[in-house]
């Protein structure tokens, strides 16, 4: 299975179903850095007016770097209303949301 945001049914022109705006680079944070198969929504790299080709492609490249893929393993290290923290694979602690989170050493 695929994972995306956006695709040109829901996002684009059509407007359904949208992503929550301003909330982007917390999505492709999550399924760039979590087990899967993730789709850039073509907007979301050529057309976004708030330019997140850059830091997209900076998760791409940090995912093929840690050879994250469909089948790699999540510890997740915090889900509250504020904060989500996983570590995939033992080499990659990540983190989405506004609350603090420290995943300590080691």
């Amino acid at each position: 299975a695929v994972s995306f945001l956006e695709n040109h049914d829901t996002g684009s022109t059509q407007g359904h179903w949208r992503f929550p705006g301003g909330k982007e680079m917390q999505g492709y944070c999550y399924i760039l850095t979590h087990p899967g198969t993730p789709t850039i929504f073509w907007d979301h790299l050529f057309e976004f007016n708030g330019g997140l080709k850059q830091p997209i492609m900076e998760l791409v490249a940090l995912r093929k770097e840690l050879g994250i893929h469909c089948r790699s393993d999540v510890d997740i290290l915090a889900a509250t209303a504020d904060v989500y923290a996983a570590k995939v694979d033992d080499a990659l602690v990540m983190k989405i949301g506004p609350g603090d989170f420290n995943p300590g050493s080691g």
